[in-house]
């Protein structure tokens, strides 16, 4: 799961030269190696340090400036050490002064007397604090965001996994309950803000059955915690449940800006994934009106032993703590009713890869690449990049357009994503304008919720041919790049079906919330809205029998 370097060594592997802890004294350099090399010297142009690898074990070693530091951060003391901090770290020969500076320096490999890397930044990467540079199985320096504790997660694909697909407003709910009601074992949640006491009766009726529970939520969200999140925090504790809050700070910093990924795994072996978090109006009670939100289940041990290690990683990293919760009323609000349109639908055979940010973020665009008929996407928003401009997942969608693939990008129209200067309004009207210009086959809209009954989309979910993506990933670069997020591609004719009449519906702005009265099976409206479904349904499928 985690990366190792397959490049000729001796070689830099790792360099951590700007650290959270003040005095940065637990920077370090690791080298690897395909074979021994011997006795090798590192120089920073100020100081040297040299040491002998073991002709056995590892073939890579770590040099830490202060063993007793990094053991602090990373709970294990590094091969080698420069200051004498501690017996059980054998100490490396040193001359002048060594130590990384944080913004500008260069390193040199030489071992035997022959010089066989050299590193310079900002040159080779751009420093950051907090930042740790890396070599990617390739053997090149990875672009890739890796802030200290973070994992180093690599693409893996599972096969012939089964599984149920839902939408909310609609039908998400039962699917999310079902799972929990039917838990035996463990239940691992990571979400971003959990505020439905329904969820968490749930899970504390797990807790007191027998089940571990674990809950991993941010710590500090745009806005703060909700003051709704404390009484759940507080119940969930009552039970048992093992809440921690990821909301370090300083030199307890965590690996992640913000830990924005929504994902539960029960049992070791089902993992429901969605872009929603544990809101109530993000899995409304069937018949009141939500959010547009995509869930799907997943049941695949070895995907759900890929999901559990991720995390555990997270839940048991450097700046995450035990919550602290207190107790508390909730007032829930009252929506308008909404007809369903959609029930879940169940599928096999897929194939299932993972994405999480900031690992592997980048498959988001390989999928929009690979596809040749249509590429369509549903984002409660889309920025540029602050800094070069360019989002690489609007610029593949951008590609695919211009190769005559079939692209409809659908955008939030609520308030708070329309009422700046440079938001989703803008990007509509910027990616139409683009397509006239260019001619292209791109089409872009903005989804206002009064049009539809739906409260506002808050879906992160790309179609693209027989592959769909369902994602806690806002397309901006903080999620792409700095949060922690978690998605799957779910290649199955049948899942991107479903979601592509989900997305029809949206795109035609016919959902319709209902009055307080309710909805019957005679009521014009809700016959109509049965009707437009079935249609889209049948377009659909016939859109696969001749696209083959």
């Amino acid at each position: 799961m985690f990366i190792t370097s397959a490049s000729a060594g001796p070689y830099f592997l790792e360099i951590y030269p700007d650290t959270w802890l003040n005095g940065d004294e637990d920077e370090y350099v690791t080298i690897g190696w395909d074979y021994n090399p011997g006795t090798c010297i590192i120089s920073d142009g100020e100081g040297t340090i040299t040491f002998t690898p073991p002709d056995s074990g590892p073939s890579s070693c770590t040099i830490a400036r202060n063993g007793e530091q990094y053991k602090r951060v990373w709970g294990r003391y590094p091969s080698y050490e420069i200051v004498d901090s501690s017996p059980a770290v054998p100490q490396v020969s040193h001359q002048g002064r060594f130590q990384m500076a944080n913004k500008k320096d260069d390193l040199t490999l030489t071992c035997q007397g022959i010089v066989w890397d050299t590193v310079t930044w900002p040159e080779t990467f751009k420093p950051r604090k907090g930042q740790i540079h890396f070599r990617s199985a390739d053997g090149v320096w990875d672009p890739r965001v890796l802030m200290a504790g973070g994992s180093q997660l690599t693409d893996e694909t599972f096969h012939n996994v089964s599984g149920t697909v839902s939408v909310s407003p609609d039908c998400s709910r039962q699917v999310l309950e079902d799972i929990i009601k039917n838990a035996q074992k463990t239940i691992l949640l990571n979400v971003y803000e959990f505020t439905d006491t329904g969820f968490s009766d749930l899970l504390c009726d797990a807790s007191n059955r027998g089940v571990a529970v674990s809950v991993l939520l941010e710590g500090g969200p745009v806005g703060g915690i909700p003051h709704e999140e404390f009484p759940v925090i507080y119940s969930l504790g009552l039970s048992g449940a093992d809440v921690r809050l990821m909301d370090g700070t300083g030199e307890d910093h965590p690996p992640y800006r913000f830990n924005h990924a929504k994902y539960l795994v029960a049992d070791d072996r089902i993992v429901f994934l969605t872009t929603e978090n544990f809101k109530e109006h993000s899995f409304p009670h069937e018949g009141f009106a939500g959010n547009r939100g995509w869930g799907v289940m997943l049941d695949d041990e070895k995907l759900a032993q890929y999901f559990s290690e991720v995390f555990y990683w997270d839940f048991s990293c450097q700046g995450v703590n035990k919550a602290q919760g207190r107790p508390g009323a909730i007032d829930n609000s009252v929506t308008d009713r909404f007809s369903p349109v959609f029930s879940p639908l169940s599928f096999s055979g897929a194939i299932v890869t993972p994405v999480f940010s900031p690992d592997t973020s980048i498959l988001i665009a390989d999928m929009i690449n690979e596809s040749s008929e249509k590429v369509w996407i549903q984002q409660a928003y889309i920025t540029e990049y602050p800094k070069n401009g360019t989002n690489p997942f609007l610029a593949a969608a951008v590609n695919a357009a211009r190769r005559g693939v079939d692209v409809k990008i659908l955008l939030d129209g609520y308030y708070y994503n329309i009422e700046g200067d440079n938001d989703n309004d803008e990007m509509e009207t910027s990616l139409n304008t683009l397509a006239a210009r260019e001619n292209i086959s791109l089409k872009a809209k903005v989804l206002y919720p009064g049009k539809t009954g739906l409260l506002k989309v808050h879906t992160k979910g790309v179609i693209a041919d027989d592959k769909v993506l369902v994602s806690s990933m806002n397309w901006n670069e903080n999620s792409a790049c700095f949060n922690r997020e978690a998605g799957v591609i779910i290649q199955s004719r049948d899942a991107a079906s479903y979601y592509a009449s989900v997305f029809l519906l949206d795109w035609a702005e016919k959902s319709k919330s209902t009055s307080a009265r309710g909805a019957s099976g005679n009521d014009p409206e809700y016959i109509r809205m049965i009707t437009l479904a079935a249609v889209i349904i049948f377009l659909i499928l016939l859109y696969r029998r001749y696209h083959r």
